[in-house]
């Protein structure tokens, strides 16, 4: 077995728990070390524990009996560590991420100001540097948040302080906390833009709507929740020239993609050296991204950490001055970075910024490294899409751009007459692959679609319900096209093949 083959083993779990005991091992030895730095500060101080006891026995029957229930209460969750799980984009921690996390909790800084987290607080520092170089920005500056809609609600949030007025334009694909936050906001002028037939916003249609003036930002998305549609974002530049607005880019899903475009120096590829998880169309996204105002990436997804580890990433300085602030209590180190002067969360987890710093010295943002992940992810979903056009009953929604695919059942190979046929035939394959089945052998969601953008994937079928129902299949993971005994690929599409009769 390769190095970079053994890689994707060796950082993780697994689906059988086959690297617990690293994990364990790695634990052991980081608690022998945080225990050596505690007695470390002040070594004459006597301990405070009466002698030889540190645990009194009650209390250890007490501690082991909750400890128990949490487990039990734990074991009845979903098991979304396994490549038998497709259904939400839940991503089984990589080792790395896991031991950043739990070492650092154990010390538990803030990285709201630098004296609450000054290791922390640097490491966040480059961790956001290889975010700007993973979207290209030359410049520019971020932070960490909680999640991918905190880091979008930042964005507007400076955009609007610094712009004052205008509307906000988004696609009817964009995730849901895009409506929220106009709400919490206070922009009152905000619309949804229809999609085309590859669920992307529509151009001409955004265009239609930035001819009627003053528009403050409109957002795109590199990786839309419900179907991982990417935008055209090279095409809604040139818009930007034209009309001025500021442009974010939702990549809190896809962006971490971008790595299969750089070599180990980090170097952009030409396309032809890329590799075929990437379609040119993607890959010509990926390098517009340099070029945006403003991105949003999570960690916790692509970037293999748990929740919850976001980013916000911005390309002007004048940004940051608009959503200074301070406070008499706090920020005390002004020679140091004080990170929370310029985010709307306070407190924030020094732990999720070691996490993603050690998952990026493990695998660094190119395509030898968290590439090598993406690969099999984005391979996964393309295999899917080409083996399910040979299937005659099932019809995937899109070609994928990124690693979720979606599709429905009709009879043949022709359009449906009726949408409700369409969507009974569908929710049938739900009840049986979803947690809707118990012993479901595969576990996949439903994306159900408004009836206007039904309309235009499905032109010629007759919309006799309000909603089209597909099946939704996220294939983050990257065990199904693993080379193993297991051939969990194989099995998924003979699973479609059962479903479809």
């Amino acid at each position: 077995m390769s190095n970079k083959t053994s890689k994707l083993f060796s950082m993780f779990v697994g689906p059988k728990g086959e690297n617990l005991d690293l994990l364990s091992s790695l634990i052991v030895y980081g608690l022998g070390r945080h225990k050596k730095w505690r007695t470390s500060f002040f070594p004459d101080d006597p301990s405070l524990y009466p002698p030889g006891q540190t645990l009194f026995t009650d209390d250890e029957k007490e501690i082991h009996h909750a400890f128990d229930e949490l487990l039990d209460r734990l074991e009845s969750n979903i098991p979304f560590f396994h490549p038998r799980y497709a259904a939400q984009m839940l991503k089984d921690p990589a080792i790395p991420a896991a031991l950043g996390y739990i070492m650092t909790m154990l010390i538990n800084p803030n990285n709201h100001a630098y004296e609450g987290g000054p290791a922390t607080t640097e490491m966040e520092l480059e961790v956001i540097d290889d975010l700007l170089r993973l979207v290209g920005f030359d410049s520019g500056w971020g932070h960490l948040t909680s999640g991918g809609s905190l880091a979008n609600l930042e964005a507007l949030w400076a955009v609007r302080d610094l712009r004052k007025k205008g509307k906000v334009l988004f696609s009817v694909g964009s995730h849901l906390s895009w409506t929220r936050i106009c709400n919490i906001l206070n922009i009152a002028r905000f619309k949804e833009m229809p999609v085309d037939k590859h669920y992307r916003m529509d151009l001409n249609a955004l265009e239609s709507e930035l001819k009627r003036g003053e528009t403050m930002m409109v957002m795109a998305n590199f990786g839309t929740t419900g179907c991982g549609a990417v935008d055209p974002i090279e095409d809604i530049l040139k818009l930007r020239k034209k009309y001025g607005f500021h442009l974010h880019i939702d990549a809190a899903y896809g962006g971490y993609v971008k790595a299969l475009m750089y070599d180990a120096d980090f170097q952009l590829l030409p396309f032809k050296n890329v590799g075929s998880a990437l379609t040119r169309y993607v890959y010509r996204q990926g390098l517009a991204l340099a070029d945006v105002d403003s991105v949003t990436i999570d960690p916790h997804k692509h970037g293999m950490m748990p929740y919850g580890a976001g980013s916000v990433l911005f390309r002007h300085e004048n940004l940051r001055q608009a959503v200074l602030n301070s406070a008499p209590y706090t920020y005390h180190v002004k020679e140091k970075p004080n990170i929370g002067t310029y985010t709307l969360e306070c407190s924030r987890p020094g732990a999720a910024a070691a996490g993603t710093w050690l998952t990026h010295k493990l695998f660094p943002l190119h395509r030898d490294g968290i590439g090598m992940v993406l690969e099999k992810t984005l391979g996964t979903a393309q295999a899917v899409h080409d083996a399910m056009n040979q299937l005659h009953n099932l019809h995937p929604l899109t070609k994928p751009d990124l690693d979720v695919l979606c599709f429905y059942s009709s009879p043949g190979n022709r359009q449906p007459k009726k949408i409700s046929a369409v969507n009974k035939r569908t929710f049938d394959i739900y009840k049986n692959l979803s947690v809707e089945n118990p012993k479901a052998p595969f576990i996949l969601s439903k994306f159900v679609i408004d009836e206007k953008s039904a309309r235009t994937i499905l032109p010629n079928t007759e919309m006799d319900e309000d909603s089209f129902i597909t099946m939704r299949a996220v294939f983050m993971k990257h065990w199904m096209l693993m080379d193993s005994e297991n051939p969990y690929f194989e099995r998924f599409v003979q699973q479609l093949e059962l479903v479809n009769d």
